[in-house]
């Protein structure tokens, strides 16, 4: 620091100098400016290096710099705010949607009290809403139901007694596990998961003695259909199929519809002659079912009505081919074997290709406690 009577004398120097025009006057000008520059202590070159110097040396032992330490100030206040909005935000939301909810119609709570069974109705009816209990007489009845009570009047023979029957020992009943509601069943062979069924059945002359037994094994397997399945049943005579009305088609397994089934059966079904089942095959297989059951003494016929065992598995071939994709075939073909061996073991073999294993049954007389003729 340099002493107030230095700068005193400096500028009385100077003023006596700038009188003094000659050159000694300049020189003392000069010695002056040279006396006056320690006075105003600019930095030395060397000092800006060791400055420098220092700030790198404290770089590198990780101090903070001014930019540094005013980010770490700033920092917390930002993240404190942004935090507290959010939090506000959230609130907000809540609150409006709890308002929201509110608004709405307000659920009926159901509780349970066990220690307290009062009964409290959800809904207040009112009072031309309650309907007054009514006799048995005054309710009205299904048209539908007067329809089929006054045919089953009329029948000389009652198709609910095959039903019935079904449920007691017959001839077939101890061939014939009883299966699942819904499961089809007939002469002892089982099919699960079937929902469209076919019977096809042989109403040769040589079924005359036996046509009851098996249509009481029909309604048996009628009764255990429900109406979510369909069936249909074909006769084969001569060279012709005899379905069931209604033609062409299947039908629900209504109780209704079973009834309506055995009662034609009785009506118009009446073994005669030889026949061929050529076309009640062709007619079966045209429905589409899921499976098919196949009855007959004798399945190639006899006389002008005989086929040839092969043509006839041939014919199956062909219209129940297998299917390249799945496997299988469409249409599964279980086959009994009624009364009489068939020495070609015809029905066998196509329950072989078309029906399976267990697709096949052989029923003689002495099993069915039939007489010899």
């Amino acid at each position: 620091m340099v002493p107030a009577g230095a700068l005193t004398w400096d500028y009385a120097f100077t003023q006596t100098t700038t009188r003094d025009r000659g050159g000694r006057g300049r020189r003392a000008e000069v010695g002056a400016s040279a006396v006056r520059q320690p006075v105003r202590s600019q930095p030395r070159p060397e000092a800006d290096q060791a400055l420098d110097q220092i700030a790198v040396a404290l770089a590198a032992l990780g101090a903070e710099s001014d930019t540094a330490r005013a980010v770490k100030r700033i920092a917390p206040w930002v993240v404190s705010v942004a935090v507290h909005l959010g939090m506000v935000m959230l609130g907000f939301l809540i609150t409006w949607t709890v308002v929201r909810l509110e608004e709405g119609e307000q659920p009926t709570l159901i509780v349970a009290d066990f220690h307290d069974l009062t009964y409290e109705p959800l809904v207040q009816l009112a009072e031309s809403e309650i309907e007054e209990p009514r006799l048995m007489s005054e309710l009205p009845i299904d048209h539908l139901e007067i329809d089929v009570a006054r045919e089953l009047v009329e029948l000389e023979v009652d198709p609910l007694r095959l039903i019935s029957d079904a449920r007691s020992p017959s001839p077939l009943a101890e061939f014939a596990p009883r299966p699942p509601q819904g499961t089809a069943a007939f002469a002892g062979l089982i099919s699960s998961n079937a929902r469209r069924l076919v019977y096809v059945i042989d109403a040769s002359g040589s079924m005359i003695r036996s046509m009851q037994i098996v249509v009481e094994e029909l309604a048996r397997s009628l009764e255990g259909l429900t109406p979510q399945q369909s069936f249909a049943v074909v006769f084969f005579q001569g060279n012709e199929a005899v379905m069931v009305p209604p033609p062409s088609r299947l039908v629900p397994a209504t109780p209704d519809a079973k009834i309506k089934a055995l009662q034609w059966i009785d009506d118009h079904i009446i073994p005669a002659g030889r026949s061929s089942p050529v076309a009640a095959i062709e007619m079966a297989l045209g429905l589409e079912p899921d499976v098919i059951f196949l009855l007959s003494e004798n399945i190639t016929g006899s006389g002008q009505f005989e086929i040839d065992q092969q043509d006839l598995l041939a014919l199956l071939e062909k219209l129940n081919p297998v299917d390249a994709g799945t496997g299988r075939r469409l249409t599964q073909i279980n086959c009994v074997q009624f009364l009489y061996p068939d020495p070609l073991r015809t029905l066998e073999k196509i329950a072989e290709r078309h029906g399976g294993p267990r697709g096949y049954k052989f029923l003689d007389a002495q099993e069915l406690g039939i007489a010899a003729p």
